[in-house]
């Protein structure tokens, strides 16, 4: 984790308004929330997935 003490954040400060430490700790939710944000995409594209592989879909429920 960060340690204090002042950060060059450079142009793209995302957050101007925060020390260092709150900083890398918003930045670092910010990460991880977009992180999971994927991970359940990932999720719902593997469900779908799964559902269109069992019988083709709603029409694979009409075929004899």
């Amino acid at each position: 984790m960060f340690s204090g003490g002042s950060v060059d954040w450079g142009r793209g400060d995302s957050h101007p308004h925060l020390c260092g430490d709150c900083k890398y700790r918003a930045l670092e939710a910010e990460q991880k929330a977009a992180q999971a944000e994927r991970e359940r995409q990932e999720q719902e594209r593997q469900e779908e997935e799964a559902q269109a592989s069992k019988g083709g879909g709603w029409r694979g429920r009409w075929r004899s």
